[in-house]
């Protein structure tokens, strides 16, 4: 409702005039803080006992706790994200925290639960029917401006006018101050993400180029075209966009929106369009970033601006085609919780992390995707923990983990198979170490090992060896390397093989595949042993995967010959499409780049499509006979 009187204009020297002792007052949040205010209050020439300045994302620098004057502002934050000031008070005992999601704030602020006496907002100038625009910082903005007692705007021509639900009328406000600032800008690039935050040395970040680069390339495989991206404020989600140049119709509906180069990159190549989801404009209730990047968003009305209570409500989040929410975090322990706090003192908020997170599960399409370093700068401490100590996501809202070393796939996967995931994907120096501890918990087998080479080191899963191979009859098989985590799949596709397709393999008729023996065809070293696999199946999609065919070689490590035994098997639906001879192909080429001299093995007289793979080769192929199989040697170095 329209107030009686049109604001009044009001000088910084009024403050005293305006501000009572026992006030809650708040201040605009992010980048839309109003300095020259801030700056104002924190002065010591004033003494406002018992006021209690409440926060939400505060990205200034100002020295808001002073030591001498303890009584000047009690401080309450709803967020220590992005703030070491305001983390250290928090720590300290001189701020108080309220951890709380975001779409709790508005229906908090609105019963009076968070009562605010006095608000200070950073507004764009009226236009010709009245209207302000919150500008880069609609989110709680909008809903304190509905709710204080008092409300001050704080006018500058440099706040860009959005679009969406970001107007607000000039007459809702008590009072307004007109002055011309730059606003915060949030540093952004490599260099932020390694010089920022230099006072806890345990959450240094190693966060080279090199690191990234292989993280992007994880984040990339999970995002599929047309998704609907939710990025996290922290240090490292808002690096992702180089990394996506070659998706298509990507959609952005995100409680932030981090803007920098990249981002921009993206929407002129048109791979943010927006095009294919329910939403077809760029949803967010805030924005970080610099100044040439806050002009684009001026009267721009492919950016709309909500408050936090529109984009952080849960349904409208799920109603976003293949919704995807990437976070960072600290560390995560091995059943898949997640903490972004330290284990002595608190680091983040919560903000709408879980909002996301829970309303992107609901979307039978949605996935969760945590991105983390696998160490500290130093790389000396592993952030991929037994146990963390306090929980900031719970391990069954975790779909993805992504570190340098690869993606651990929790959703749907029991204790031990999380566990193994996640080891998998932690710095191999810390594996054994993590191993050790999730047999002492009881998470895995107490006899379970990890891949390791000959003379003891953790062997690292060779990326190179994946390829995708259509058939003649244009359906697509996934091959790669066998992973530690494979064991179930591989069992499964055993236990599946008919008794002929068993006997041709193992010679034998073998009949069951237990653990102690099924671990070590997936513990190997993919040199003197490659076991290559192929998958059907999108476990993406909830779709299970399923092992159709498998090849492998076991080098002989006695002696000097470099000779491999090797061995094929494909299930019976999918013989005779050219995948045995794909696979036994792509072998010797695999065992070649390994210095393998040839292979050689024994078949059964009835394994005609193998006899068949061997008259095909380009090699010489030795073969004897004798009563109940035939044996053959392929040498390399010699051409049929």
């Amino acid at each position: 409702m329209k107030k009686p009187q049109s604001p009044k204009p009001l000088k910084l020297n009024e403050l005293t005039n305006l501000i009572k002792p026992g006030y809650r007052i708040f201040l605009g949040t992010g980048c839309s803080e109003p300095v020259i205010i801030s700056k104002e209050l924190v002065r010591k020439k004033y003494r406002w006992f018992d006021c209690r300045l409440i926060h939400y994302l505060t990205l200034s620098d100002l020295k808001y706790f002073s030591e001498n004057h303890s009584t000047h502002f009690r401080h309450q934050t709803l967020s220590i994200i992005a703030s070491e000031l305001m983390r250290k008070a928090v720590n300290q005992g001189k701020s108080d925290f309220v951890p709380i999601k975001s779409s709790d704030i508005p229906r908090l602020l609105k019963k009076g639960a968070i009562p605010i006496d006095l608000a200070f907002l950073q507004v764009s100038p009226p236009d010709k029917y009245g209207y302000c625009s919150l500008g880069i910082n609609v989110d709680i903005n909008y809903t304190v401006a509905k709710t204080a007692k008092k409300l001050v705007f704080q006018i500058n021509r440099n706040m860009p006018y959005t679009s969406g639900n970001s107007c607000i009328r000039f007459d809702d406000a008590d009072y307004y101050i007109e002055h011309n600032t730059s606003l915060l800008e949030y540093p952004m690039g490599l260099k932020f993400t390694l010089e920022r935050h230099k006072t806890d040395q345990n959450i240094k970040q190693n966060f080279s180029e090199k690191i990234m680069k292989k993280i992007g390339f994880y984040v990339a495989r999970l995002i599929e075209d047309e998704s609907t991206l939710n990025v996290g404020l922290g240090k490292l989600p808002p690096l992702i966009w180089k990394y996506l140049e070659s998706k298509r119709d990507l959609a952005i509906y995100s409680e932030v929106l981090v803007l920098n180069h990249e981002f921009f990159d993206l929407l002129e190549k048109g791979v943010i369009s927006c095009s294919k989801n329910i939403y077809t404009h760029i949803m967010t209730s805030f924005a970080v970033g610099s100044e040439k990047y806050y002009s684009k968003l001026n009267r721009n009305p492919f950016f709309e601006f909500h408050p936090t209570e529109f984009i952080t409500n849960i349904h409208n989040i799920a109603r976003n085609n293949k919704p995807c929410s990437i976070y960072s975090a600290i560390a995560v322990d091995l059943t898949g919780q997640i903490t972004n706090h330290l284990s002595n003192s608190f680091y983040s908020g919560i903000g709408g992390e879980l909002d996301f997170i829970q309303a992107t599960a609901l979307n039978p399409q949605g996935k969760t995707i945590i991105i983390l370093p696998s160490t500290t700068k130093k790389c000396d401490i592993s952030r991929i923990v037994p146990l963390v100590v306090r929980s900031s996501i719970p391990a069954s809202d975790v779909h993805y983990v992504v570190t340098e070393w690869g993606i651990a796939r929790l959703a749907g996967r029991n204790i031990r198979e999380r566990a193994l995931q996640l080891i998998g994907i932690a710095h191999p120096k810390f594996r054994k170490e993590l191993l050790n501890e999730a047999k002492r918990m009881h998470l895995i087998y107490e006899d379970q090992i990890l891949p390791t080479s000959i003379d003891g080191h953790i062997a690292l899963y060779p990326n190179k060896y994946e390829w995708l191979y259509e058939t003649p009859q244009h359906e697509f098989i996934e091959f790669r390397p066998v992973k530690p985590t494979d064991e179930s799949l591989l069992q499964d596709f055993f236990y599946h093989l008919d008794e002929t397709s068993r006997r041709l393999r193992f010679l034998v008729p073998k009949k069951i595949f237990p653990h102690e023996q099924t671990q070590l065809e997936v513990n190997i070293d993919y040199y003197n042993t490659m076991v290559i696999i192929g998958l059907i199946g999108d476990e993406d999609r909830e779709e299970e995967k399923k092992i159709i065919c498998a090849g492998s070689y076991y080098r002989e490590i006695s002696g000097n010959t470099n000779w491999a035994e090797m061995a094929t098997v494909v299930s019976n639906k999918w013989q005779r499409k050219g995948i045995g001879t794909h696979i036994f192909k792509r072998l010797i080429e695999i065992a070649i780049e390994n210095g393998v001299t040839g292979f050689y093995g024994e078949i059964s007289p009835q394994n005609t499509a193998i006899l068949a793979i061997l008259n095909k080769l380009p090699y010489e192929v030795k073969v004897k006979t004798q009563s109940d199989l035939i044996e053959f040697r392929i040498e390399f170095t010699v051409l049929a």
